[in-house]
């Protein structure tokens, strides 16, 4: 299992690092894209992993993300629901709050995501230690 969350951080790595470098390539159409597509992978991993999270001790730095992509999530919600109604200034202010929150949730998780795998690693091979006969 180690394994599989070892490709899934670096994947989630690789395409951070790819989005933030694609800017000055494809502007903000590739950006968009790619962070639509981080933010779906981070919440399937977010949802495979909580279990593992609150297990090891890392409950409210889970339960933070959860919140804060919860909360952006409703940021994006509000403004598809009420872009007709708002003043286009307004509407460009809120949006790009919420790309930044969005690019800030993602570094968050990978950082916590790492320290779990850390935690694991750790963990695995301290429970082989003990297990040996030497």
């Amino acid at each position: 299992m180690l394994r599989i969350r070892n490709i899934d951080y670096y994947g989630q790595l690789i395409l951070v690092t790819c989005t933030l470098l694609s800017v000055p390539f494809f502007y903000f159409i590739g950006v968009g894209i790619s962070l639509f597509l981080l933010a779906c992978w981070q919440l399937i991993s977010a949802l495979a992993n909580t279990p593992a999270f609150i297990h090891t001790g890392y409950k409210k730095p889970i339960l933070l993300y959860w919140t804060f992509s919860i909360a952006n999530t409703s940021l994006f919600t509000f403004l598809f629901l009420f872009e007709n109604d708002l003043a286009k200034d307004l509407i460009l202010a809120i949006f790009w709050i919420a790309i930044g929150a969005a690019v800030s949730i993602a570094i968050y998780y990978l950082r916590i995501y790492y320290r779990l795998i850390e935690l694991l690693s750790l963990r695995n091979e301290l429970d082989g230690l003990t297990k040996s006969k030497h």
